[in-house]
């Protein structure tokens, strides 16, 4: 009877344990559940009620330490007011007017009367800058006509010039006007449509979108001396943004398609290219088989696949998307992320004072090896300890994914043979902002056959901003050399070329 008992009471006390075990481990994942719901409603509230901006402001950056260079990287003084050196650019203030604008005089005199007995000792003159609407003209080309009073042979004419767009009835200015209407100043055809009525000059939208094709089949040229410029120079930067683009399958829809952006910054230029989806296949068809140089790309999961089997080509990854990803856990008031931002702040003034120095890309890599690598190896270790303590869900274990399963192409910018290499990819970021702008005015690109378009003449404007050239001079003066080229004639016609030519021509900002 005792020996049953005995068991009865084992038996209750092992149901009884594992009834704990079962208990423990069910409010174990209630807390993890609980504090992953908080922090996805804190989350929420804060990208609700607080700006989303990529900085911090000045407060946030005294508030977290973060207003000084480090100690090791002191900042330069400021050269005194006189003494050359980089000055601060002052803003405001009245500029002096521009000297090549036509001069129209207005002399406002005396009444004869009130001038007897005087003599003009000097002018009083008042400038101002004036203005008066967009002015059209018609352009007459008269061709004498010529023939044999013996009428020996048919009467005789000069030949016509080579006319960008043949039969259309207007003139390469008028084509640029459309051009940089639409990709320079973002106004839509059908706003130009209206515009230039005002000024006495109808001109629907339809034969506009037919000069922009025009303009376009006579600059893809350009877009590919472009891209062999930029394959020529071994180091692309390589990046994507999406566009709209109107869905022929369905009425009234619109659907994402992809402007995917190639740029050089040694050259410099920027070519651009139009695709419905965000495929890597776009990437073979730019990069030929043998190509040998340095890609830098963000951490999209389409680059490794398609550069994986490219053994002449060297991969690098921008160490400004991993500050993004950085930036973000501290606004989620992941305190852990404070010390990663440190030192990647480090990084970046390590970076503005070899520029502050003017070295080239051989000392820049020397330097970088003496200064940066240790940075980077402080990093890649808070980053290990991190992966090791920090919690399952958040911002900062995005940031912590991110820097280690890409440690080795965010850190190789680094090394000795690499000073030519940016630490990130704005610049590249930057050349987008256009597309941006564009897309907010005209909406949406109207057809998959059309993306083309916009991405020939954005490869072109984009190319004329990086050097500093006028794009409207630049495609006034290139349309009719293109119309009348050849193929052992159109060498010499890019923007770079121009800039030569002419000097370069800033465009305002």
């Amino acid at each position: 009877m005792r020996t049953a008992t005995a068991t009865l009471e084992n038996l209750d006390r092992d149901a009884l344990l594992s009834r704990v075990r079962e208990l423990e481990s069910l409010l174990k994942n209630s807390e993890a559940r609980c504090a992953k719901l908080q922090y996805k409603l804190d989350d929420l509230l804060r990208r609700m009620f607080s700006p989303k901006s990529e900085k911090l402001n000045p407060a946030q950056r005294l508030l977290f330490g973060l207003t000084e260079l480090p100690a090791m990287l002191p900042t330069p003084p400021r050269s005194a007011a006189g003494t050359g050196g980089n000055r601060r650019k002052r803003r405001g203030g009245r500029r002096t007017p521009p000297q090549n604008l036509p001069v129209h005089r207005e002399v406002i005199d005396l009444p004869e009367e009130q001038k007897a007995g005087l003599v003009k000792i000097r002018e009083e003159i008042t400038e101002q800058i004036e203005y008066t609407p967009s002015q059209f003209y018609r352009r007459q080309i008269v061709r004498p006509v010529y023939a044999s009073r013996a009428r020996a042979h048919a009467p005789i004419v000069a030949a016509l010039p080579p006319q960008v767009i043949p039969q259309a009835g207007v003139g390469p200015g008028f084509i640029t006007h459309v051009l940089i209407s639409k990709y320079v100043d973002h106004v839509p055809l059908y706003r130009q449509e209206r515009m230039d009525a005002r000024g006495g000059i109808w001109i629907g939208r339809q034969a506009r979108c037919r000069y922009v094709e025009g303009a376009a089949h006579l600059l893809i040229t350009i877009h590919q001396l472009l891209k062999r410029k930029i394959l020529d120079s071994r180091y692309v930067q390589v990046d994507e943004t999406f566009t709209k683009l109107l869905d022929p399958d369905r009425r009234g829809r619109s659907r994402d398609a992809y402007l995917w952006g190639y740029h050089a910054p040694d050259v410099p230029a920027i070519v651009l290219e139009f695709s419905p989806s965000r495929s890597g296949a776009i990437l073979h068809e730019f990069f030929p088989l043998d190509w040998h140089g340095d890609v830098q790309s963000d951490g999209a999961k389409m680059y490794p696949g398609v550069f994986k089997h490219r053994p002449h080509i060297r991969r690098f990854e921008c160490i400004g998307h991993l500050r993004r990803y950085v930036l973000e856990a501290i606004k989620a008031d992941e305190m852990q992320a404070l010390p990663l931002l440190r030192d990647i702040d480090e990084l970046y003034a390590i970076e503005r004072q070899a520029t502050k120095l003017g070295l080239t890309p051989d000392r820049r890599g020397m330097f970088r090896y003496a200064k940066a690598k240790p940075v980077l190896k402080r990093l890649q270790q808070r980053f290990r300890a991190l992966k090791q303590d920090a919690p399952v869900f958040g911002k900062l274990r995005e940031a912590v994914t991110y820097a280690t399963n890409r440690w080795p192409n965010l850190a190789r910018y680094a090394k000795v043979d690499c000073g030519h290499i940016h630490i990130d990819q704005n610049a590249i970021e930057r050349c987008f902002r256009p597309t941006k702008v564009g897309l907010r005015n005209y909406l949406f690109i109207g057809h998959p056959s059309a993306g083309w378009r916009s991405a020939v003449i954005y490869s072109v404007v984009g190319t004329c901003r990086l050097i500093g050239v006028n794009p409207e001079a630049y495609i006034r003066w290139v349309l009719p050399k293109l119309a009348a080229a050849t193929n052992k004639t159109v060498d010499d016609l890019l923007p770079h070329d121009f800039a030569r030519l002419y000097g370069q021509s800033v465009t305002g900002r």
